[in-house]
């Protein structure tokens, strides 16, 4: 009975993400504004960090395709490449790294995907500590950034509570402007 009641769970929570992905758990309000305005936004932010030296700079992805559409979403969104509207950019590990592992109060958090569990949301605290001088081989990510996993466990997005480094198995997802964190989770947890 336990076993059938955590499928039926499990299902739920599945059909409810893609349907939130989908536009189809809300009515879509004038208000709200559109996908469209977002996005001028977004891409003024990315210029702002570019020309400020936050982020890089990285050409633009082609437009997406008819042919590339899985589903319909409401009149007052728009489908943009993931790239476009974030900064995603790769880990780095000082080597050998036991060099850099330290217990030292000034050590900085160094963040691994053991350090978190599977199904989990959020990443709360480390185990292990790198030596400041290893942060400029590395990557620091500050609370409220996304981390997904791009090995072992490919695939399954944390939000960060903490300041840290992470290593190559972690991509950093720097949301530029106008993403709500739990549906970024959610749309990141789900199928598409």
């Amino acid at each position: 009975m336990q076993n059938q009641y955590t499928s039926n769970q499990e299902a739920l929570k599945s059909k409810l993400i893609n349907a939130g992905i989908q536009g189809k758990l809300t009515e879509q309000l004038p208000e709200d504004g559109t996908a469209d305005d977002l996005y001028i936004q977004i891409q003024r932010e990315r210029k702002k960090q570019e020309s400020e030296g936050t982020i890089k700079e990285v050409d633009k992805q082609p437009i997406i395709s008819d042919s590339e559409v899985p589903f319909k979403i409401p009149h007052n969104w728009k489908w943009v490449r993931f790239g476009d509207t974030s900064y995603i950019v790769r880990g780095g590990s000082p080597r050998p790294i036991k060099q850099y592992i330290t217990n030292e109060e000034n050590g900085i958090n160094w963040i691994k995907i053991g350090d978190v569990e599977k199904g989990g949301k959020y990443i709360l605290g480390t185990k292990e500590k790198i030596k400041p001088e290893g942060e400029k081989m590395s990557r620091h990510v500050y609370p409220g950034d996304f981390l997904l996993t791009n090995s072992m466990s490919f695939g399954r997005p944390y939000i960060s509570k903490i300041e840290g480094c992470i290593h190559d198995g972690w991509l950093l997802i720097h949301a530029l402007k106008g993403f709500d964190q739990d549906y970024l989770y959610y749309l990141l947890s789900s199928g598409y």
